[in-house]
């Protein structure tokens, strides 16, 4: 069988229109003799009645007060694609005649560990969907979620989600376990864009081909046109990737071939992301000596409370960091009046972590360690936060090839009076650190700056 994973997401199946435009592709896929395995994600987008941001909000309703268990959270998230695999079997039925079988997570063996909210897939096991396939049915499943393996009170497993994005992970996944041809991803752009055309407009042009790691690097710096998880199950078992619009005939974007596969000294510039809401931290230390004990501690717990970092750095007295600011309450919670106890060159010091030094509550706190270890000396350690950030990125494959790639992105941010708080590099980008409300611009400037080299590959040259 030549099988081929073809993945709808929410805008994809929000309505009846649309549903039936998903499902001509998938029979067109049927007809072009392939057999075709089709992965949904719920229905429409936050606001919608069966989209999973509302459903969350149905139970959030209730109390906002009491915290809905993570178990049941995952039970209530997983019904939006429940709905989607039942309507999308419907139409591709009543548009060819074919045979098709909607399937949970759990039913197409889907395993995952049980980190409610944000499961890893442990393994797959195909053969319900090489079953259905033999018998000749187009087998559509549930996105986003999938099943423990064991579960005391019965023989089904929990229930469990995949996190952001668990839509585009299922496909990937599902793919491999199959050793399929491709996989297909159709989402409401014309396929991998050198910008966001919601920024920038008709500048952003849709890329031919990318390779994995360009559109993983993409992807982790704010581009949301593919979850990097399911490129990175692609590049591990090899399977081409294709971005493509649903009501389309552009080809769209094809994902493949890892970097190394590319000439030695190759490099292109790719494209310009943007992630918005980042708050940016900066912990101040009094004493210099004390400061790699406080730095290790605190991206220990960062690291136990799965918070990712950006931007670290350090100078005398303080060290930085930039975190996405659905995390910065955790965070908060976190650091704003934790006690870190040094033990450096024969001194012994507490330091008492604040984000509000003139409060009344770090006050107390303070006044209360010093009852309790009158002996030891309490220090302050401010932590600042900059809540209005965000980070923009050029995407350039083998970026540290290219001399001259820091000025011009530097000097095209000056031109257009930008800010830049903080630079970090990568094998294959470039990224700053600014203020919320210089993302629109920054993303125009680094796009017009670069625009003649977007998506072309060039021999390394000094620019």
């Amino acid at each position: 069988m030549r099988i081929i994973v073809q993945k709808f997401g929410g805008t994809s199946v929000a309505t009846k229109e649309k549903l039936f435009i998903a499902a001509q592709r998938v029979v067109r896929a049927k007809r072009e003799g392939y057999a075709p395995v089709v992965v949904v994600s719920a229905p429409g987008r936050k606001g919608d009645p069966y989209a999973t941001d509302t459903l969350i909000s149905l139970a959030k309703d209730i109390d906002p007060q009491v915290p809905v268990e993570p178990r049941e959270l995952d039970l209530l998230m997983t019904c939006g694609e429940i709905i989607s695999i039942v309507l999308m079997a419907q139409a591709i039925k009543v548009l060819s005649g074919y045979k098709t079988i909607a399937l949970t997570g759990g039913q197409a063996g889907i395993y995952t560990d049980g980190n409610f909210g944000n499961a890893r897939i442990v393994r797959i096991d195909p053969t319900p969907i090489l079953e259905a396939l033999q018998k000749d049915y187009i087998p559509v499943v549930a996105g986003f979620q999938g099943v423990t393996e064991h579960f005391k009170l019965g023989g089904h497993g929990q229930i469990t989600t995949l996190g952001r994005g668990g839509s585009d992970t299922t496909a990937g996944a599902v793919a491999a376990a199959l050793k399929a041809e491709a996989c297909e991803i159709y989402t409401d752009v014309e396929g991998v864009m050198t910008a966001d055309p919601r920024i920038v407009g008709n500048k952003a042009r849709v890329l031919p081909s990318v390779t994995y790691e360009e559109v993983s690097e993409m992807a982790h710096l704010g581009a949301k046109v593919v979850h990097p998880r399911c490129v990175e199950i692609a590049m591990d078992h090899r399977i081409p990737v294709w971005v493509k619009k649903p009501d389309s005939e552009n080809p769209g974007t094809v994902i493949k071939e890892r970097a190394s596969d590319l000439p030695e000294k190759m490099f292109r510039f790719t494209g310009v992301t943007n992630l918005p809401y980042v708050a940016h931290l900066k912990v101040y230390v009094a004493h210099q000596d004390d400061l790699p004990e406080i730095e290790t501690e605190i991206y220990r717990l960062l690291g136990e409370a799965g918070v990712v970092t950006y931007f670290v750095g350090k100078s005398k007295n303080l060290f930085e960091f930039a975190i996405v600011r659905d995390n910065l309450e955790k965070v908060r919670l976190l650091l704003d009046g934790l006690t870190i106890p040094v033990s450096v060159n024969r001194h012994s010091r507490l330091y008492l972590l604040t984000m509000a030094p003139n409060s009344v509550a770090h006050r107390e706190r303070k006044r209360m360690l010093s009852q309790i270890q009158p002996k030891l000396e309490i220090v302050d350690a401010p932590v600042e936060v900059t809540t209005n950030c965000a980070i923009v990125s050029l995407v350039v494959l083998n970026t540290r090839e290219v001399p001259g790639i820091m000025a011009r992105i530097l000097e095209a941010l000056v031109d257009a009076n930008i800010s830049v708080l903080q630079v970090a590099d990568a094998q294959h980008s470039v990224s700053c650190l600014i203020l919320e409300e210089d993302m629109v611009r920054a993303v125009h400037a680094l796009h017009d700056k670069f625009e003649l080299h977007l998506g072309a590959g060039e021999k390394l040259q000094t620019l």
